[in-house]
């Protein structure tokens, strides 16, 4: 069987719950076999001492998520770690609501609808396994933003000019005065100034909170990883704040320069820029590698050391591009990283590792509540929230267990609802028999029963 309980036992130091009442509603979100993930319905497949009232008061009550991550992740998963292996990644998470009372509910933009939606929004950071591939939660922070649905502007038309009109415009420039060269004196370099947006303030907030604890457990922590919108100034400066490197990607079209190489003039600034690249003719020096795969030529070019108007310092740009052969279309991605000393590879896989926490939100959704829940008060939406990435986390961990367990390389989370659903009907039928099913359910004669409903488990069922 699997030991849920004993995986539970680390947290009971900071758990606000007894530890049968927390095992009881982990396994009636794994049995539901219907409906949403809700209060009401995960009651429904509760076993004794779990009643509708004590998951009430589960979801009213506190709860450090955070802490209860660490202790999992630190004494079940890592034990003695080898820090070097793990990196972080930070997203955002975006689930449709239709209610109006829902804390946090607001206007977001939604990458699957393509705009913006009344919603929840959630900034989520995990760790990320690099030799594993898979991504531990850590925690979450809920966006919240003032409420007002999104403005649709009309575009200006620009009133045409008289002759007269520009010719009065441009005595007028003749007369001022002309702005003298360079920055005004007791100005800022608006490079290393943060901007101000929802997307920085909870990717800062997550940063801050996360890594000085994480550091006593992974001392050699160094990477931090996001998709396209945290690829910018802002978010380079804020990993740089905590010791992290940031690994994104820029715009296709963004405009990279070499640094310049040639001699100072003796007069002013140094010259900063050089030659800009040309994504349509990079030089042969920096191609890494080529490869062709069903009629597709993929071509891998490595910058270590280039600048852009909008970042602070340089940064070591990996520029993919595929080609159709056959037709001679091409398309680009272009990714970063903060890191110097990374080569194209690292960076890569690295950048493709990221995809993980999207499989997070994906089980969070499907199966633990994340868009189903139908909580309105603050404390109750953090909570339910918090409980659909944890139970991502202990997916995790049962899966392991499972792996060893029913000597099978493949098991899902399917496979975890399928036995915790026919383990309830079981326990059931004896209880209707009459029969004490304490002794009898660990009895092998009852493990096909368990498989019913499984994917994976073809091996136990015959």
């Amino acid at each position: 069987m699997l030991d849920l309980e004993g995986t539970l036992s680390v947290l009971h130091p900071i758990l606000q719950v007894k530890i049968g009442v927390f095992k009881e509603i982990i396994k009636g979100i794994y049995s539901i076999s219907s409906g949403g993930v809700t209060m009401k319905n995960i009651s429904r497949w509760t076993g004794e001492g779990c009643s509708y009232r004590s998951i009430q008061r589960f979801f009213a009550s506190p709860h450090d998520w955070l802490a209860m991550n660490l202790l999992l992740l630190r004494t079940v998963i890592l034990g003695i770690p080898d820090s070097n292996r793990y990196v972080l990644a930070v997203d955002e998470v975006v689930e449709k609501k239709s209610g109006k009372w829902t804390w946090g509910v607001n206007w977001f933009y939604s990458s699957i609808a393509g705009c913006p939606i009344r919603s929840v929004s959630n900034h989520v950071i995990s760790l990320l396994d690099t030799q594993k591939e898979h991504s531990f939660v850590l925690t979450h922070q809920q966006t919240t933003k003032e409420s007002s649905p999104p403005q649709r502007t009309k575009k200006k038309r620009k009133k045409k000019q008289s002759k007269k009109g520009k010719a009065k415009s441009n005595g007028q420039k003749k007369n001022s005065q002309k702005k003298k060269g360079g920055r005004p004196k007791g100005s800022k370099n608006k490079q290393n100034i943060k901007q101000q947006g929802l997307l920085y303030e909870g990717f800062e907030a997550l940063l801050k909170l996360v890594v000085p604890l994480l550091l006593v457990i992974c001392p050699d922590l160094k990477y931090v990883i996001g998709d396209g919108a945290y690829g910018n100034k802002t978010c380079c400066l804020i990993a740089r704040e905590v010791s992290l490197e940031l690994i994104s990607k820029l715009n296709r079209n963004t405009g990279l320069y070499l640094p310049y190489q040639g001699e100072y003039s003796g007069r002013g600034r140094p010259r900063k820029y050089g030659d800009k690249l040309d994504y349509q003719k990079l030089p042969e020096q920096y191609l890494v590698s080529t490869h062709i795969e069903k009629g597709i030529q993929t071509d891998v070019y490595q910058v270590a050391g280039v600048w852009t108007k909008t970042m602070p310092y340089l940064i070591n740009v990996v520029i993919i591009i595929k080609t159709i052969l056959e037709s001679g279309k091409r398309a680009r991605v272009v990714l970063f990283s903060t890191d110097l000393t990374l080569n194209a590879e690292q960076i890569i896989k690295l950048y493709a590792l990221r995809f993980q926490i999207e499989f997070n939100f994906r089980d969070a959704k499907q199966y633990f509540g994340l868009a189903d829940f139908k909580n309105i008060k603050q404390q109750q939406v953090q909570n339910a929230v918090g409980l659909a990435f944890f139970m991502d986390n202990i997916s995790l961990i049962l899966i392991e267990q499972a792996k060893q367990i029913w000597k099978e390389d493949h098991i899902s989370i399917q496979d975890l609802k399928a036995y915790y659903r026919a383990e309830k009907y079981l326990e059931a039928i004896l209880n209707t028999l009459e029969i004490d099913p304490q002794p009898i359910l660990n009895h092998h004669q009852f493990d096909p029963i368990r498989t019913i409903g499984a994917i994976n488990r073809a091996k136990a069922a015959a």
